[in-house]
């Protein structure tokens, strides 16, 4: 094998990489234009295109250039560099994604065993294509993540996806009642009372009979230790708890198996019952 030297810290050597630095001996290719970069280039001489940017810092190669695009996310990049880390990075990523995505639809008080094999990518016509997701079910999908995870004392899910479902859900907005009452359940999970607090009051000012706003508020308060306050949502849920149910309202509906426990927690702040 003939012996070349190396562009980055100049001793002989032969191979794709440096023995001595590590450095990246093939050539690297513009991801614009396809043309050959020098080995310290760092823009391309003939478009102009960042030779550090684009898909040659190790995301998967588009149709046009393709051949030449892989080669250099397989090469490492800039000199130096791990050859690896590109792929590392992009498969954190699709892993991310595959955990939100293909995660089951369940509502937190629709809780399954969280599953003990590694999740697969949705194959087949049941499969979800994340870009005909509207940005409310996005933040349907996170709130679901989220609070599965909590129910089942995973906090470290439940806190890695909290901050995503919050803004997802002020990226969906204008939300009804049901989207109101999860965000309000995410900031009280995420222990900001004060915007939990205030977007169940949110809910309420356009909805004062919805039981699960109405059971949110009371939650926020006595965690803030407004006792008042939570007596006086807990009452009215009470108050209005049979005609509430008798209504059909579909949030009621999606959120069956928690409606009893709206009932018990009011009943069990109040004493039986009393006011």
């Amino acid at each position: 094998m003939s012996e070349t030297r190396c562009p980055n810290c100049g001793k002989h050597t032969s191979g794709n990489f440096c023995g001595n630095c590590g450095t990246s001996l093939k050539a690297r290719h513009c991801t614009q234009c396809g043309a050959e970069f020098t080995s310290r280039a760092r823009f391309c001489t003939q478009c102009g295109a960042n030779a550090a940017g684009g898909e040659t810092a190790g995301s998967a190669p588009s149709a046009k250039g393709g051949g030449a695009r892989a080669a250099a996310t397989r090469d490492g990049g800039a000199p130096g560099g791990d050859p690896n880390i590109g792929w590392w990075a992009a498969g954190g990523l699709l892993v991310l994604l595959i955990t939100v995505v293909a995660w089951p639809v369940l509502r937190p008080d629709q809780v399954a065993p969280v599953p003990n094999t590694p999740a697969a990518a949705p194959q087949g016509p049941g499969a979800i294509d994340l870009a005909s997701m509207t940005p409310r079910q996005a933040a349907d999908r996170l709130y679901d993540r989220v609070m599965m995870a909590a129910s089942v004392g995973d906090s470290a899910t439940a806190n890695q996806f909290l901050p995503m479902a919050i803004q997802a859900y002020d990226g969906a907005r204008p939300l009804d009642s049901d989207g109101l009452f999860h965000l309000s359940s995410l900031q009280r999970t995420a222990g900001d009372l004060e915007a939990a607090t205030a977007t169940a009051a949110e809910g309420l000012a356009e909805d004062d009979s919805h039981l699960l706003l109405l059971s949110a508020a009371a939650q926020a308060a006595t965690e803030a230790g407004d006792a008042e306050a939570a007596r006086g949502h807990y009452q009215r849920v009470l108050d209005l708890y049979d005609a509430e149910m008798a209504s059909g309202n579909p949030d009621y509906q999606v959120h069956d198996r928690m409606m009893g426990t709206v009932r018990s927690d009011a009943l069990s702040y109040l004493g039986g019952g009393g006011a």
